[in-house]
Parts: structure tokens; C-alpha cells; sequence
């Protein structure tokens, strides 16, 4: 019987030089988690492979950085800063082989940069942000952590308030929940009630009891730290 590899090659053309490469994907019975924050962080058993390691493309030829929910347009005037920002200084690297965790760490953070220089909608880049949260996270790096929650948390808001999570795969009551979960984990007590509240009581709460109930838990769970001062996972 053929073995099964754990990953598959995807042939991905560059969204900003258009070139074409190839990146690995982790194939999804390899990538089981074991456990699911209340953030949605997941956690791998030893000999499972973390597929967010994957999920930011990186161009070997020019640098540009993204994921698959980045889009393909670019604003006038961010390609000639792209250029300037990332290209001009590129050494050609493949990021297309098996990756180590200082190499997925690096790619998120050139996507975070690419994301940023182009104009990338907050919550894509929110996204980016958070998945580096989770690898942190598993290194047990809570400097880092903090401090990419708390960028994630700004552009969770930021997109909120600009509504620019339409079209991808978050919602409006995703968004919420995420800012009361972030909140509540960086000791923002009285904003994590306050949006989990905002789920609770969202219009389209009938469409996504799942997050509803988790932002009820959550909400109660916020409550008894702000009574004893802590956090809790």
C-alpha cells in the first residue's frame, strides 16, 4: 500500500509579480489538533504537523508575502511602495520546503509587512496577526504574544468600525467575539464584557449560536476574573 506523505506541493502565482512557485500544504489527516482555545488557537500532538506554518505564501523572486484571503488588487500608488519597501532589499529565499518555526514565523511577519503596504483589509491582517499569537503561543513566548495580540486586537476594531470583514471569512459577530476574547486576555475586563455583550445580543445571533454561546461563556468567565484580577485559559 502507497504511504501517504503528510504534505502535497500547490503551484501559487505571486499576486504581485506574478511568477509562478510552488509552497507545501499540510494534508489535513496530518493535522488534527488536540485542543482548541477559547482564541482558537489549536494545539498539535507530537508527529502532527501545524498547517498554519503554511498558511502565508512567500514569493522566492521578489519577497511579497500573502495569504490566500489577501487580495488581488492593489490600491494606486502600493505597488511602487512594495517595490521600494520589500523587493529592492530581497535576497531570493525558498520558503516552498518543509518549514521550521523561526521560517513560519518569518513569513508571517513579511505578510504582515506586504498586508500593511498595500493596503490590506484590518481583517486579514487581524488574522495574520493572531495566527502569529498561536505559534508564539506554542513556543511559550508571552512577550510576543502580548504584543501580536495586541496588534491583532487594534485591527479587530479598526475593522469593526470600517465593517471591511465583508467579503472574507469573518462576520460581523466573529469580529465582536474576537475582540471581547483578545480583550478579556489582555486584562481589558470592562471592553470584554461589553463586546461579548454585543454577540449576545447581535441580530444575527440565531445564525451563529456556536460563537453565541462561547461569547456567553466567555462573558461569564470575564466576569469572575475582573472579580479576582486574573486570567484564565
Amino acid at each position: 500500500m502507497k504511504k501517504i506523505e503528510s504534505f502535497y506541493e500547490k503551484k501559487i502565482t505571486c499576486i504581485y509579480c506574478k511568477k509562478p512557485f510552488n509552497t507545501l500544504r499540510v494534508r489535513s489527516r496530518f493535522a488534527i489538533p488536540y485542543q482548541i482555545d477559547s482564541d482558537f488557537c489549536p494545539h498539535y500532538r507530537a508527529g502532527n504537523y501545524n498547517p498554519h506554518f503554511y498558511f502565508v505564501n512567500v514569493c522566492p523572486e521578489c519577497g511579497f508575502a500573502f495569504s490566500e484571503e489577501f487580495s488581488e488588487q492593489f490600491p494606486k500608488g502600493t505597488e511602487e511602495i512594495v517595490r521600494v519597501q520589500i523587493t529592492s532589499h530581497w535576497t531570493k529565499r525558498n520558503f516552498g520546503q518543509v518549514r521550521d518555526i523561526q521560517q513560519a514565523l518569518e513569513a508571517y511577519k513579511l505578510a504582515i509587512l506586504a498586508g500593511s503596504l498595500k493596503k490590506e483589509k484590518n481583517a486579514v491582517l487581524a488574522g495574520l496577526c493572531l495566527r502569529l499569537v498561536w505559534l508564539y503561543r506554542s513556543e511559550n513566548n508571552s512577550e510576543q504574544e502580548q504584543r501580536f495580540m495586541s496588534m491583532a486586537l487594534k485591527a479587530y476594531e479598526e475593522s469593526y468600525v470600517l465593517s471591511d470583514f465583508a467579503g472574507t471569512s469573518m462576520s460581523e459577530v466573529r469580529v465582536l467575539f474576537m475582540i471581547g476574547e483578545l480583550s478579556r486576555r489582555l486584562g481589558q475586563f470592562q471592553k470584554s464584557v461589553s463586546y461579548f455583550s454585543k454577540v449576545i445580543q447581535h441580530k444575527n445571533a440565531k445564525d451563529e449560536q456556536k460563537i453565541v454561546n462561547m461569547a456567553r461563556e466567555q462573558w461569564r468567565l470575564t466576569m469572575e476574573e475582573k472579580r479576582q484580577g486574573t486570567i484564565q485559559e
